[in-house]
């Protein structure tokens, strides 16, 4: 695909990482074909990018989002949905030193050192004019407070048109404690006021047909993925750790697209290969040692070194069967009517990784913690925490307690900045975890 280069340096950084990932994936296929759906990821994440500037040169407009709207609401009136944490994350892991000096930039320029970095690194870069400007912003106010003040700043530094979410705080669903009958249809008619939104800001208009179209794609792939997270509860994880965290970034772009469904296929088939042969990833990926301890990393993974998880299975033969990020529960939407369609598509929205966990009591984080402990046969958590996360750290030592007196798994909590490894860096991170490991698992 021709592409427009030398725009946006944040965006060109992007672009110019997954080209050379894509190419060292491809080269690495040849050789072993365990690496092949890496390589399918990877290009499906170098074209989301490389399709902005097509966007731009075709005059489509770009709405800028946040994970918590289904961008299936794009694509189903032909809009390109420029998601943040799709951008700065994946920066962040692309072993360069930009997030860096857009974070210094953004905090010299008189934001507090205590937001988080997430966001900060498309504000430091925004106020270098090193970002695309978007049509227009949506975003919800979750999960953290955090989030709520950087998305203002943003939305006032592009003067574009702007719509926000009030995530409700109660529950959906009527046999939760905290349910309040409410919560559906307050987020509902929010979702109807996007639509007014969007329809009246890009001049297009929604059809029921091609939403349907749309989110029964997107229902595929959430059904292949509510089998791949039932195939990974088994002993031993027929799927490697990073698994889980590919396919959320992959439905965060490109869900309600045909493309992506036969990259989450595949993954799903490789699970049930090696779940029928009872072949487990770390075995098949280093020459065969066994899994010996599953983890749950609770909060999110380190994004500044995505490879910490292939050194744990490598060097310490521990799976991470699951991390906050990649904690998937969205069912498949019933799309008989639009009514209907919205109320699920709702459900869902609310129960987004990490929003779910964060937006109300710290009863949906603990419920969830000794959920996800049982059912994936955990043998222990990290509470990685990010230093941003003040809600969550509120909470962390309070959640260790609770985990152990329910499930008897014991949890190592470190302090980081899953963006900037100026805090703690990868080596301290593994020495923690070699010893935790060491001192408290293997004694």
């Amino acid at each position: 695909m021709d592409t427009i280069t030398g725009k946006y340096e944040i965006w060109d950084k992007l672009i110019e990482s997954y080209a050379y990932l894509k190419k060292v994936a491809e080269n690495i296929a040849k050789s072993n074909e365990n690496y092949f759906i890496e390589s399918i990821f990877i290009a499906l994440t170098l074209d989301y990018y490389e399709k902005l500037y097509v966007a731009e040169a075709k005059k489509i407009p770009i709405a800028m989002l946040n994970a918590g709207i289904p961008v299936e609401f794009f694509y189903a009136v032909d809009l390109f949905p420029l998601v943040q944490e799709m951008v700065t994350i994946p920066l962040s892991s692309a072993g360069t030193q930009n997030h860096l000096n857009y974070i210094d930039h953004a905090e010299k320029s008189g934001l507090s050192s205590e937001l988080c970095n997430n966001i900060k690194i498309w504000i430091g870069a925004m106020l270098q004019g090193a970002t695309p400007k978007p049509d227009m912003i949506i975003h919800a106010d979750f999960p953290c407070d955090s989030t709520t003040i950087e998305w203002q700043i943003i939305r006032d530094y592009y003067k574009v048109p702007g719509f926000t979410f009030d995530v409700p705080y109660w529950h959906y669903d009527k046999n939760h404690e905290f349910f309040d009958d409410k919560t559906i249809p307050y987020y509902v008619s929010q979702l109807k006021g996007m639509m007014d939104f969007i329809e009246k800001k890009a001049h297009v208009r929604y059809t029921l047909e091609k939403l349907k179209e749309t989110f029964e794609r997107s229902n595929q792939a959430r059904t292949y993925i509510l089998e791949i997270l039932e195939l990974i509860r088994a002993k031993p994880n027929p799927l490697n750790s990073d698994t889980c965290s590919t396919l959320y970034s992959t439905l965060l772009i490109s869900s309600g697209l045909a493309a992506p469904n036969e990259y989450i296929k595949m993954v799903r088939d490789k699970a049930i290969h090696n779940y029928q042969n009872k072949i487990s990833a770390i075995s098949e990926r280093f020459g065969g040692k066994e899994e010996k301890y599953r983890c749950f990393w609770t909060c999110m993974p380190v994004y500044f070194d995505p490879l910490v998880f292939s050194w744990m299975e490598e060097k310490l033969q521990i799976s991470t069967v699951m991390n906050m990020m990649g904690n998937q529960v969205a069912q498949p939407v019933d799309t008989s009517s639009e009514e209907v369609m919205l109320s699920d598509i709702a459900k869902n929205i609310l129960d987004v990784p990490m929003g779910r966990q964060l937006r109300g009591p710290v009863e949906y984080l603990i419920d969830d913690i000794i959920r996800t402990i049982k059912e994936y046969q955990v043998d222990f958590c990290i509470w990685g925490g990010h230093i941003s996360c003040k809600q969550s750290w509120g909470t962390a030592n309070l959640v260790k307690q609770l985990i152990h007196e329910r499930t008897g798994v014991p949890t190592l909590i470190f302090e980081v900045d899953d963006l900037d490894n100026r805090i703690i860096g990868t080596r301290a991170i593994k020495k923690m975890i070699r010893n935790f490991v060491k001192d408290i698992l293997d004694s």
